[in-house]
């Protein structure tokens, strides 16, 4: 998570969301219930004025620098979110390894589309 900080330092954060990672088959299948009270890491959805970040239990796993912040978009159907690169280039981003709940998507709705 400090890794984070240090990239985002001058930013502001405009969306954040914040959910417990899933427990995989073979931790759950090795410590059984046991995995449900060691799970303690977390995954993170950060939308700052410049850029898009992803962490999956607590490693960044995508870090991409946009322009405009009224230009993204998001579509709810296929869980991606649509903006333009700093090299003027549409891009699109899957949330899907978020495992984004109903009331997530509305919170991130409710945010691009005010």
């Amino acid at each position: 998570m400090n890794a984070f900080y240090k990239i985002i330092k001058e930013e502001t954060i405009l969306l954040k969301l914040k959910k417990k990672s899933d427990i995989g088959f073979w931790h759950y299948h090795i410590l059984g219930l046991l995995s449900f009270f060691t799970n303690n890491q977390l995954d993170y959805l950060f939308i700052t004025n410049k850029r898009i970040l992803i962490l999956i239990k607590d490693n960044i796993v995508t870090n991409i620098a946009y322009t405009g912040f009224e230009k993204l978009k998001f579509n709810s159907i296929n869980n991606t979110l649509s903006f333009i690169d700093t090299n003027n280039q549409q891009q699109q981003l899957s949330l899907n390894k978020l495992r984004l709940t109903y009331e997530e998507i509305q919170q991130i709705k409710k945010k691009l589309h005010a």
